[in-house]
């Protein structure tokens, strides 16, 4: 499993795997639950997560996750963002 950061680009014409990817929560977007974070000096910065799913080359379905499992909260402890289970 690969979970992508918020900035990275993917192409959906090379893209052949669904794949989930980071994205920042806009700070006016109060309905948005964060997955988890990311400490830039004093600042805590709250992702959420996307699965994406290929529909064609120009195309992909994108699907709120909720939950982490216990394989995507280790990758992103590698990465090192701060989960849920963590801030708490």
């Amino acid at each position: 499993m690969n979970i992508l950061d918020s900035t990275t680009y993917v192409d959906l014409k090379t893209q052949k795997e669904n794949w989930y990817q980071l994205s920042v929560i806009n700070m006016w977007d109060w309905s948005t639950k964060p997955i988890c974070y990311r400490q830039l000096d004093n600042v805590l910065i709250p992702y959420c997560l996307y699965k994406y799913s290929i529909q064609n080359e120009s195309s992909c379905k994108q699907e709120l996750i909720s939950e982490l499992n216990v394989e995507m909260e280790n990758i992103l402890k590698q990465k090192g963002y701060i989960t849920n289970n963590e801030a708490k």
